[in-house]
Formats: structure tokens, C-alpha cells, sequence
């Protein structure tokens, strides 16, 4: 072997030892630089997902996620791959620790943080910290060998740090594939976008660069579909009113949120951007498709109607108060109307709710025609409906707009093979004059709406401070009425019903009277009317009975003669499945005579139950009780009903009796009644007689039975019960 030239044999020998200390440096020192870099792209991939799951508590609830460190605490229990320990806390804004994982960190020890931010305001933060004494010791392992190959380098060159650079390159692949698995299994879609600009330093496109399955999955494509396009044609133009958002990400290195619509499957996602690296922003994807709907369905059933689909009186009293605030400022005067369909009962029951809820429907469309975008149509229930009318000018306006809406029911309903004419009456309330509150202003319509009601229906009022005064009254007179049985108010008076021709008192009419504590006696029309609305009528009804029934008992044991006793009967007391025992159970326990009781129904009652509990009553005829039919000619039936029904009486009202000396037309009518009634075989009875010429008339005609001031008033029962014994032929007048 030639001998090599001793400064070759230098210079080998410089550079073997030269390259052998740099391989005895820097393959420890590239060994633990890769796996710090690696460890770090853990730590930084975990801490991103902990925060993404960390911001879904935030936006699930804003207010208290604080405090909820169990659900916390489970996020941060994550175990290593490698079991390394690692711990992970989540910090307040202030450095407060609001949940900490159990596992402890030996120092030395890496620490990852990022912050967590709630609509873009830095809340607190999250930092995963790992120990370093296992990569410090893999490391001291790394340099042992890197020191024992720089020994042999003269007999083996750069074999040893080839192979330790390879094993530091295995371990850095192992770790990347590790992570991409983490990305490809995640459960939230994550897409990378590429930023281009142009020449001028100005925005130019987006482009997808990366996705994962899971957001591939999400928006119905494949990964291929995404990866090199356009990501607002993938995503959509709510992605794309974002943008300057996102581009301060690039900048700024902060994150955003927001929501994502896509108008072509209705879904919903939660969207977070950031910027991963410089030029390249990451969007993280949660479907929140159910969640929202099922909070859009809550919100809808909160505050609509299910029926019609209108307002309903939580969102319209919401939108009235804004009006007020808004006519509060600009100085104008909105206006509330108040509708109640008339009659709508009779609908439901005789054709039945189904028939009535689908006439509502119909109603409510037919009435959302005519309301402005601006104005406010809701239904508060049953068949009211309400309005709010803004920038309303003079009250002319209310006028042609509440005749608008009256005039819309003009055009038959046809529901389920039935054609219904409706009609509707109007209350109409005036900013400020009737009212400067919601409750104020519903309330004044409702009585203005009352108020139409009662004078004749299919019509509209202005509120006025007397229907205020009424309503009073009316609440006032309901209260009393509540106690005046308990305290013995009532008491009964009877009208003589005389022979026209003996002139002898052959029956009686009851008549119930309430003597009030501080108002004295109160007229029955004050009362009556609002006995039968509110129920109070059934208690009083059966008092009455009671009452009646009892005397007639009394009288019948002290020897008075035996007439009849007539008791008005309430269309309410018949819609009782269980009126006729009532009277039979009265009957039983007052020994009356069934004989000498007559029940009088008025027409209307007669037509509104024929079909129902009506025949009941008729029954009650087998037990001796007659029935009569009071204010004849004033209502609605059919002679059918006349001709078919077993009725006893039939009682000519007073309407017609009143003018009978003068006019033509009544006397025509109480000729024709009493004419029929003769021919069916009817007795009857003109109420109201209060002169000679009208009783000679009367007697000329054939009328039976005569009843009136002309020969008495209503008596209280002591004088009726004198009368009774002094039992004789009246004086003619």
C-alpha cells in the first residue's frame, strides 16, 4: 500500500474528525428539532380540535358555559398515542382556570395555547402541555450513537448519520400520518383554502386545496370535486360575504365564526376560519341543519297561531308596542281594530268544529289580502281577530279601512260543500286618544267591538268613554250577580194571566227581579242578557223553578184555586243534557203539581234545539207539564215546527199588540195568529194588553187569554196570593 501523502492524511484526517463532530451535533440536534416540530403539530392539532369542541359549548350557550366543568373537563380527558404525559386546562381571560384535565406534566415540558373566542371576543384560552423528558432522552440516545459513529466515521463514512437521519425521518412520517388519520376521521368537515392576490397587491381568488371526508360528506361530493375549485362554488355566496372577515384572519392571525346557509339543501353549518400558515386559510365545518330547525319550528309555534298561521297575541303584542314606540317618536296615531265573526257558534255546532276551523282558515287569508306590509293582522283566539294599522292619518282612514275589511266578507265561504254567508263586527280603537298601551288600546277595541254587536251586527264602532262606563256596569253587574243568589237578592214576582173571556185570573207568569244592595231594584234587561252569556242563568234558572214550584205547593195546600204557573226557560237551560231531570227532581222534592206547571221557550231557543235536547222537553208534556211559545212572531221558526211540535200556548208578543187599534199591518198579524193557533188547536195569549180598544179588539178576534197593565202589573206573591183568594170576575175598565 502506497503511503498517502501525510497532508492528505491530515486533510482526511481533519475532515473525518470535522465531519464526525458535525454528524455528532447536529443528528442529536436535528433528532430533537424534528420531534419538537412534531410534537408541537400534535399539540397544535389537539388544542384546534379542543377548541372547536370548546366553541360549540360557547355557542350552545353563551351565557353559562363558564360553569359547566364537567362537560369541560370530559373535553380536555383525552389519552396520547404514545403515553406521553400531557395535560391540557382551558383559562379565563384573567389566567383563571376553568377546567383542567388529571394528568400531571413533569417539567420540562412543551405547551401549546390558543385562545377561544365567542363572536370574535377573545373569552379565555386553551394550553396542552406534554413532558419533554421522553424526547430529551430519545434524543441522548440519538447523540450516544451520533458520537460512536463519528468514532468509526473513518472506517464507516456517512453510514451511521445517513441512518440516523432516515430513522428521524421515519419517526417525523409516522407522526404526519398519524395527524392526517386525526384529520380524515374528525367528525367536523375542515377545508383549506389557498389566498391568491394579483399584480396589485388586491384580492384575486380562493381555492380549495385540501378537505377532509366529513366536509366532503356534508356537502354531497366527492373529495376530487373540491380539491382545485373555486370555494365560493363550493360553498356558496354566504361564504362569499365573509370574505373580508376571513382575509383579516391572513393578517391578524384571530379566527371568526358564522353561520352558513346553502339555499339549495336548506341546510345550516357552523362555520370557524383561521389561518394555519401564511397565504392559507382553514375553515372547520359543523352541521347544524336540526338544531336550527328545530329552533325556527319552536319560534314559530312561540309565536303564531297553528291554526291560521297569523300572529298570535304574544308576537302581536309585540309588534303593537313597537308601534306605539314608533308613533311615540314621528307623532303619528295607529289604530287597533278589534273583529269577532258573528254568529260563528252557531257554526261550530251545527256543522261542527272541523267545518268552523276550516272557515277560519279561509277567514284569515281573506283578511291578510287587504293588510298592508306594514300593518299587523293576528287571530287571539277562537273567531277574534285583531289589527294594528300604522301611519294611520285622519280617523276617515280607519273608516274606509275597517268597511274595507266588512265589505270582504260580502262573498259567500264555501267550506266543505257548505256555501256560508258571515259576517263581522268591528271595535275600532284610536292612538292616543282611546289609549296608550297594548292592553289599553285591545281592551277599548273589544268594547267598541261589543258595542257594534249590540247595535245590529256587521258594522264598526269607535271606542267612546261610555262604552268604558258600560263595561264597568257590565263587570260590576256580573259580580253582583255571582253573589246575589248567596245573599238572597232574588225574588219572584207574578202577572196575572186573565180569561178573556170570564176575566178570571187563570194562570201566572214568573218573573225573577234582583234587588241589589246599594242600586236598588235592577232592570231584568240589565241582568237577564248577562245571566244567559256568562252561565249564571243555569243556578238562577233552577232558582227560579225552585221557587216557583214551591209556592204553588203552598198555595195549592192552603185551598187556593189551582191555575197555572208559567216559568221562562233560557236556551242555555236546554242545552243542559240534564234540564228535564232537573225539573222532575224540583217536582219530587217540592210535591208541585206537574199539572199546573207550564215551561215557556222562546222561538229562538225552539229552533236552536229542535234536533237536540228540545224533544226532551216536549216529553216532560207526558208528566202534565205544558209548553208554551213566548214573544210569538218575533223570531225565526217555521210553521213546521208550529204544525209538528205539541205546543199548549202560544204567547202573541207585545210588538204587536201595542199599535193594534192603529195599524193595519199588526192587526193583520194578531188576526193571522190567532186564526192559526185556532186551527191547530193552540190557545194563545197577547201579552201586553194595556187599553180598552186593544182588549175589545183581542176578545173580537178570539184570543183566549189576556195578559198586561190593563189589568194587572206584576205582583209580589203576598198581593198575587190575595188576589188569588178574592177570586171573582174583573171589572171591565
Amino acid at each position: 500500500m502506497s503511503q498517502v501523502n501525510p497532508s492528505l492524511q491530515h486533510l482526511t484526517l481533519v475532515i473525518g474528525w470535522g465531519i464526525s463532530s458535525l454528524i455528532a451535533v447536529l443528528a442529536p440536534a436535528a433528532f430533537y428539532w424534528v420531534s419538537y416540530q412534531s410534537l408541537q403539530s400534535v399539540l397544535a392539532s389537539q388544542t384546534e380540535l379542543t377548541a372547536g369542541s370548546v366553541n360549540g359549548i360557547i355557542l350552545s350557550n353563551p351565557k353559562m358555559w363558564r360553569f359547566e366543568e364537567i362537560r369541560l373537563s370530559e373535553l380536555l380527558e383525552r389519552q396520547t398515542y404514545d403515553k406521553i404525559p400531557q395535560t391540557s386546562q382551558i383559562l379565563g381571560t384573567a389566567g383563571e382556570v376553568l377546567a383542567k384535565s388529571s394528568a400531571t406534566v413533569p417539567a420540562p415540558a412543551a405547551v401549546h395555547a390558543r385562545f377561544i373566542h365567542d363572536a370574535g371576543v377573545v373569552v379565555g384560552r386553551i394550553e396542552v402541555s406534554r413532558s419533554l423528558r421522553p424526547l430529551l432522552q430519545r434524543t441522548a440516545i440519538v447523540a450516544f450513537f451520533s458520537i460512536i459513529t463519528g468514532s468509526i466515521l473513518f472506517f464507516v463514512f456517512r453510514k451511521l448519520p445517513l441512518r440516523a437521519i432516515a430513522t428521524a425521518f421515519r419517526t417525523l412520517e409516522v407522526s404526519e400520518k398519524r395527524y392526517r388519520s386525526l384529520y380524515e376521521t374528525m367528525k367536523e368537515g375542515m377545508a383549506l383554502h389557498r389566498v391568491d392576490f394579483d399584480g396589485n397587491g388586491d384580492f384575486s381568488s380562493l381555492t380549495v386545496i385540501d378537505a377532509n371526508p366529513s366536509c366532503a360528506a356534508m356537502f354531497g361530493s366527492g373529495l376530487t370535486r373540491f380539491i382545485g375549485n373555486d370555494s365560493f362554488a363550493m360553498f356558496g355566496d354566504t361564504f362569499r360575504e365573509y370574505l373580508s372577515e376571513m382575509l383579516k384572519v391572513l393578517d391578524q392571525g384571530t379566527s371568526i365564526s358564522f353561520e352558513l346557509h346553502m339555499p339549495d339543501t336548506g341546510n345550516y353549518y357552523d362555520v370557524q376560519a383561521f389561518s394555519p400558515d401564511r397565504g392559507l386559510i382553514a375553515t372547520l365545518f359543523e352541521d347544524i341543519t336540526e338544531s336550527r330547525k328545530s329552533e325556527q319550528q319552536i319560534q314559530k309555534m312561540a309565536y303564531f297561531d297553528t291554526l291560521t298561521g297569523l300572529p298570535n297575541r304574544a308576537l302581536f303584542y309585540d309588534r303593537i308596542n313597537q308601534a306605539i314606540a314608533l308613533a311615540n317618536r314621528d307623532k303619528a296615531n295607529p289604530a287597533v281594530l278589534f273583529l269577532d265573526m258573528d254568529h260563528f257558534k252557531n257554526i261550530n255546532d251545527t256543522l261542527g268544529h272541523s267545518t268552523g276551523d276550516q272557515l277560519l282558515i279561509e277567514v284569515a287569508q281573506r283578511l291578510s289580502q287587504h293588510i298592508r306590509s306594514c300593518d299587523t293582522l293576528a287571530r287571539l283566539g277562537g273567531d277574534e281577530f285583531v289589527v294594528v294599522i300604522t301611519q294611520l292619518g285622519k280617523q276617515l282612514d280607519a273608516t274606509c279601512f275597517a268597511q274595507k275589511l266588512i265589505d270582504s266578507f260580502l262573498a259567500p265561504f264555501h267550506i266543505m260543500g257548505n256555501e256560508l254567508h258571515i259576517t263581522v263586527s268591528i271595535g275600532i280603537a284610536l292612538f292616543p286618544n282611546d289609549g296608550t298601551t297594548a292592553e289599553t288600546l285591545i281592551k277599548h277595541a273589544d268594547m267598541a267591538m261589543y258595542s257594534s254587536k249590540e247595535t245590529g251586527r256587521n258594522a264598526y264602532n269607535f271606542f267612546s268613554p261610555v262604552m268604558n262606563q258600560k263595561a264597568l256596569m257590565r263587570m260590576e253587574n256580573e259580580t253582583g250577580l255571582r253573589h246575589a243568589l248567596e245573599r238572597n237578592e232574588f225574588f219572584i214576582e207574578l202577572q196575572p194571566i186573565i180569561c178573556a173571556r170570564t176575566r178570571t185570573v187563570v194562570a201566572a207568569e214568573a218573573l225573577v227581579r234582583w234587588n241589589h244592595p246599594t242600586r236598588g231594584r235592577v232592570p231584568p234587561v240589565e241582568f237577564i242578557s248577562l245571566a244567559e252569556e256568562t252561565g249564571l242563568i243555569l243556578p238562577l234558572g233552577e232558582w227560579v223553578l225552585r221557587t216557583v214550584c214551591s209556592t204553588m205547593k203552598a198555595w195549592n195546600d192552603a185551598g187556593l184555586p189551582p191555575i197555572r204557573y208559567c216559568v221562562n226557560v233560557s236556551s242555555r237551560q236546554i242545552e243542559q243534557q240534564n234540564f228535564t231531570e232537573i225539573v222532575r227532581t224540583v217536582l219530587r222534592e217540592t210535591g208541585a203539581n206537574a199539572a199546573q206547571l207550564e215551561i215557556e221557550l222562546t222561538e229562538s231557543c225552539l229552533v236552536t234545539n229542535i234536533d237536540q235536547n228540545i224533544s226532551d222537553v216536549f216529553g216532560m208534556r207526558e208528566w202534565g207539564i205544558a209548553i208554551a211559545i213566548d214573544d210569538f212572531g218575533t223570531g225565526y221558526s217555521s210553521l213546521g215546527y208550529i204544525k209538528t211540535l205539541p205546543i199548549d200556548h202560544i204567547k202573541i208578543d207585545r210588538s204587536f199588540v201595542t199599535d193594534i187599534s192603529s195599524n193595519v199591518q199588526d192587526q193583520a198579524i194578531v188576526e193571522a195568529i190567532i186564526a192559526m193557533s185556532q186551527k191547530l188547536g193552540i190557545r194563545n195569549i197577547a201579552e201586553g194588553v194595556e187599553t180598552c180598544e186593544q182588549l175589545e179588539f183581542l176578545q173580537g178576534q178570539g184570543c183566549n187569554e189576556i195578559q198586561g197593565y190593563y189589568f194587572h202589573r206584576p205582583l209580589p206573591p203576598d198581593d198575587f196570593e190575595k188576589l188569588l183568594r178574592t177570586q171573582g170576575e174583573l171589572p171591565a175598565g
